[in-house]
């Protein structure tokens, strides 16, 4: 073959350039069914295991059992429970990228980006109901204020939630799971810890430390929770 034939064949099928007001009008056409933030975050709660929402109600239990006879030295039993909360919180809204899926969730209609952040809302929104009932039950028969039960059992569910979300954001796999419980374990041991061993730390006059650790907690939450869902972005950039 020739080279002036080759050239007639490859002119031939060339293919013409782009036209990019035809693309866009051509997906105008394509049909796009809306939905709502609403039924959007509905549709993602579906899809959190049920396992996950029953261990959760779950932790109101002790409270409920204890809400009778609770005492100031007794809130250990309570706040022992309160790290496994943020645990599950954590494993349930990284699920996608522990096990894998991420590159599978990213095919779908909605980026992993308002996934991840519709699940984490959905869990958050489900933990400060379940505080709201925990911590009045707590105070029922107990000298502390529904403030200092508040703060004492916020903290380490905080300071849980902030080293999974590290953990699950520098390793990938299975593994993290397990590093996230040993976590949730170390946590409630050092509060039952404090609360058998420093007990004095529960004080009123230690309250304004505790305000502060907790503020200080709650602004790490917020930049982990920012940096995870950062990094689906990146992770969707890198596939």
């Amino acid at each position: 073959m020739n080279r002036q034939l080759k050239k007639r064949i490859k002119k031939v099928f060339e293919a013409p350039e782009p036209d990019l007001n035809e693309k866009e009008k051509f997906l105008r056409m394509l049909p796009q069914p809306q939905i709502s933030m609403l039924k959007f975050i509905l549709i993602q709660a579906s899809y959190i295991r049920k396992q996950t929402l029953f261990l959760s109600m779950l932790l109101l239990f002790p409270a409920l059992k204890s809400a009778n006879n609770i005492r100031t030295g007794d809130l250990w039993v309570a706040s022992a429970f309160i790290p496994f909360l943020g645990l599950l919180a954590v494993a349930e809204s990284t699920r996608s990228t522990t096990y894998g899926m991420g590159e599978f969730e990213m095919a779908t209609r909605f980026s992993l980006k308002s996934t991840v952040l519709a699940r984490m809302s959905v869990l958050g929104l489900l933990d400060a109901f379940i505080f709201c009932c925990f911590i009045p039950l707590c105070c029922i028969n107990s000298s502390l204020s529904i403030i200092q039960t508040g703060v004492y059992l916020l903290v380490p569910y905080l300071l849980t939630v902030n080293i999974s979300l590290w953990i699950s954001r520098h390793f990938h796999g299975k593994e993290v799971i397990y590093a996230c419980m040993s976590v949730a374990a170390m946590v409630s041991g050092v509060n039952v810890a404090l609360c058998i061993r420093a007990d004095y730390v529960y004080q009123f006059n230690f309250l304004k430390w505790w305000l502060i650790l907790s503020a200080l907690l709650v602004g790490e939450m917020i930049y982990e929770t920012y940096r995870t869902i950062k990094q689906t972005e990146e992770l969707a950039w890198n596939l």
